[in-house]
């Protein structure tokens, strides 16, 4: 049986790195401060992260300037410095989808069986990386709010890539012309061949395998006629080859926090109430950014937001590491049924990008509360007057609330 390979001992740092607009990140580094402005902050320099728990430890996909990293962390707290060298880049290829930049969007883990009968790939294909990839281009609109949006839009289209080990990547060319699995404006299943409602991108490719031969992608992009982002859903037997299947979720009423749009949507086969969770960015009017959340008793329709009022907020702090953005949810459900965390990207007035972490015990995802800056005391001996050392990891920690009812 095939199964996961071990977690990678981490180098030493790499030099600081930057990412184009929006995103600024550095050589990610473990805040140690416990400050009110860096609560939920685990890892500097970082954004867009994909967070998987493997055989011995976790792993973090994330973005870093126009690649992708990779880190490890023996409890998903703590995490090892960037793997080098780094497992995604940009493709050389001219005439890729993919030569400026690639972002993580979600990784797929197989193994044994599940491995070897995924659409003839080779058996040691275990970790499957969806992300996105985009060029140099940038959007001209007739309409005026798509032009002002333009300088955080591209035209990014899902990619995808297998390993064995989540570190060596081959890319797997799909059917566009570009080596995209999906391209805009294509004829969804049982439509007419008129152009679809995303004629700007097809972003941030969240796979869910729902069975043998049923998976599902949700992926966002910018409705030119609504002029608003939306989530929509693709559907396939085998992974490469996809099929859209139209909207599932659009912005919201007028004056609620995600009435600008919603994108980055990452849906999870819940396993206590047996439905399909989604947690998502949504824009308000003034284009700030927060969390919410929707649910689908089967992940195809019917998706209803969980409350009006978004899950995660900007931080209140004006000094905060995520006071201007926080979006990019990924959603791990723990080994306890009703034990969730929800690792984020948050962006501060610096335009720095950090990953912070919030999470919902024993609440049916009620609550969550985020978590404070991490503070490490790594296996020291703590001295006691008239004992022996003690042997410790300390982690102190403060906690913001937020509580939702869920319907």
């Amino acid at each position: 049986m095939l199964t996961a390979a071990p977690l990678l001992s981490p180098p030493p740092p790499p030099p600081r790195c930057h990412v184009a607009i929006p995103l600024r990140c550095h050589a990610p580094t473990q805040q140690v401060a416990a400050a009110a402005a860096d609560r939920g902050l685990l890892l500097r320099g970082a954004g867009s992260p994909v967070v998987k728990r493997a055989p011995g430890g976790w792993l973090l996909w994330y973005q870093c300037g126009a690649r992708v990293a990779l880190a490890a962390s023996t409890d998903g707290l703590r995490w090892g410095p960037p793997v080098e060298p780094d497992p995604l880049v940009a493709s050389t290829d001219w005439w890729a989808f993919d030569t400026a930049a690639v972002r993580p969007s979600d990784v797929l883990l197989f193994s044994g069986p599940d491995a070897s009968a995924r659409s003839g790939f080779p058996s040691s294909a275990v970790y499957w990386l969806y992300y996105s990839g985009s060029t140099d281009e940038r959007f001209g609109s007739p309409f005026p709010a798509a032009a002002a949006a333009a300088a955080e839009d591209v035209p990014a289209l899902p990619g995808l890539a297998i390993s064995q080990d989540g570190r060596h990547w081959a890319r797997i060319e799909g059917d566009h012309h570009t080596g995209a699995l999906l391209g805009v404006g294509e004829e969804e299943e049982g439509g007419d061949p008129r152009r679809g409602w995303e004629a700007r991108c097809v972003a941030a490719p969240k796979v869910v395998l729902h069975a043998e031969g049923d998976l599902r992608m949700y992926y966002h992009s910018f409705d030119e006629m609504s002029q608003r982002h939306a989530i929509g859903l693709a559907r396939s037997k085998d992974g490469v080859r996809w099929r859209k299947a139209g909207k599932v979720l659009e912005g919201g009423k007028a004056g609620s926090f995600d009435e600008g749009g919603v994108r980055h949507g990452h849906v999870v086969r819940d396993r206590a109430a047996g439905r399909y969770v989604m947690v998502y960015e949504g824009v308000d009017a003034n284009g700030r950014v927060s969390i919410g959340m929707a649910v689908s008793e089967d992940g195809l329709k019917g998706w209803r937001r969980s409350s009006e009022l978004p899950i995660l907020r900007p931080s209140d702090d004006d000094e905060g590491w995520d006071s201007t953005v926080v979006g990019s949810p990924c959603l791990v459900q723990m080994d306890g049924a009703y034990d969730w965390r929800m690792y984020y990207t948050g962006v501060g007035r610096d335009g720095e990008a950090a990953i912070g972490m919030a999470y919902s015990e024993g609440h049916g995802l009620q609550k969550f509360e985020k978590w404070d800056a991490v503070l490490i005391v790594p296996l020291m001996a703590l001295w006691v007057t008239g004992s022996i050392p003690i042997l410790a990891n300390l982690f102190f920690s403060r906690r913001i609330t937020t509580t939702v009812k869920v319907t």
